[in-house]
């Protein structure tokens, strides 16, 4: 291998959504990566990032690695990504890591009184209701020849989904819109003061709504994910107001955000893809195996982190205590010797064993729902606007690590004939 290969590689905010290449052109960079360094030593972020699916999905099945960045190093990459400055200067507000970011036993423990609430049945029970939020947003769009995809559709979707689903009243839908993504931005390692600040103001805002709330729910019970949070209980063992704040927290931030980059990603690909839109348009069953592939193509997480818990090895590589490995998810979903024809878009294509969601111990919970809602969400947008073209004003790629999606995507909408530039 040649040395030139390895010492060309890019590294730190290269490896980023702040790179205007990498950020347009992810797959050329793994491919890099893959191909000559799949083990990548990423100097300026003191991490080494991971590009093999076996490699990734090793590292998020193996016990001997952690998320708690809390017990990693003060300077490590895991404290840098982990949004860890939320706590800094907030006074009195406490702050409980997210459900991605605890490890077990604390992560058993929360997660099984949580999949008590968050069960198959509940997200299945959502189906009407998301059913009537998308044909809600719909109807007035048909007056329109064109508008933005993200700011009228795929932003509000998630955000009114999760707060009825949770109990939370739907008039702070703006504000927990904002806060979240604000908050988001504790991933960017090269967040500035401003953003830092602006994301602990958030945090507390969206603390008291939801504290407010879980107050309410516990005076009087409803048929919600709050009430039903409440009561969760196992062997006397109960999830305290703060935990239930940061779950709430972390379905919120995350939850609605990659949902809408689900079916923003999405959208994109099929048109780009005209062929594959046209097939989707001709068998509207496909849309299962369609958002499948969206998931694997182009997923809306792009990786995750782990450190490791002490001295061990991944496929003969040694690793030490206390490092800090970045699995790319995105990465792996292209990678030839787990896919065929990997940058294919094909939403026919039978290998989508995509590593989207994670796996192991912390995979995604809420993926039944992203799901759902990515299902629901396409198909009936798709049914109102068959004829569905991109603008003349191109897409704008959100610049924010781990998390791949648009900041905007113009569409048009009516026949053409009729239809003027947006």
């Amino acid at each position: 291998m040649p040395h030139d290969d390895i010492s060309t590689l890019p590294t730190g905010v290269a490896l980023t959504a702040r790179d205007d290449h990498f950020r347009e052109h992810p797959d050329e960079v793994y491919d890099r990566l893959r191909l000559h360094a799949p083990f990548h030593v990423d100097e300026a972020y003191g991490r080494r990032v991971l590009t093999r699916h076996d490699d990734v999905r090793a590292v998020l099945r193996h016990k001997q690695f952690g998320v708690d960045a809390r017990k990693s190093g003060p300077g490590s990459y895991m404290r840098r990504v982990a949004g860890t400055g939320v706590s800094e200067g907030m006074g009195n507000t406490a702050y409980e890591p997210p459900l991605v970011l605890i490890d077990d036993p604390a992560h058993r423990r929360i997660r099984l009184l949580m999949s008590k609430a968050f069960t198959p049945r509940a997200v299945e029970n959502m189906r009407p209701r998301i059913h009537a939020i998308a044909e809600a947003l719909l109807v007035p769009l048909a007056a329109e020849p064109g508008f933005d995809f993200i700011e009228r559709y795929a932003g509000p979707l998630p955000t009114l989904v999760i707060a009825e689903m949770m109990g939370v009243s739907t008039a702070h839908c703006a504000d927990l819109k904002r806060w979240s993504d604000a908050i988001l931005m504790g991933y960017d390692p090269e967040r500035d003061s401003a953003t830092q600040r602006r994301l602990r103001e958030s945090y507390v805002a969206l603390t008291a709504v939801l504290r407010e709330t879980v107050e309410a729910r516990r005076r009087s019970p409803r048929e919600d994910l709050i009430s039903a949070m409440v009561r969760a209980q196992e062997a006397e063992d109960r999830l305290s107001d703060l935990e239930i704040i940061s779950l709430c927290t972390q379905l919120l931030v995350a939850g609605n955000v990659t949902t809408t980059d689900l079916m923003g990603n999405g959208l994109h690909a099929l048109l780009a893809h005209p062929a594959q839109l046209q097939a989707l348009l001709n068998e509207p069953a496909l849309i299962e195996q369609a958002v499948e592939e969206i998931l694997r193509y182009d997923c809306p997480l792009t990786e995750t982190a782990r450190f490791a818990l002490e001295d061990t090895e991944l496929h003969g590589c040694p690793v030490r205590k206390g490092d800090t490995l970045t699995a790319s998810l995105a990465a792996a979903n292209h990678d030839p010797a787990q896919f065929t024809r990997p940058h294919d878009f094909d939403i026919t294509r039978e290998d989508t064993a995509h590593l989207a969601f994670g796996s192991g111990v912390h995979v995604c919970l809420g993926a039944p729902l992203a799901r759902l809602e990515g299902q629901i969400g396409l198909q009936r947008f798709l049914e109102h606007f068959p004829h569905v073209r991109p603008a003349s004003t191109p897409p704008r790629r959100r610049q924010l690590p781990f998390f791949r999606g648009f900041e905007c995507l113009p569409v048009m909408v009516g026949d053409r004939e009729r239809s003027g530039a947006l």
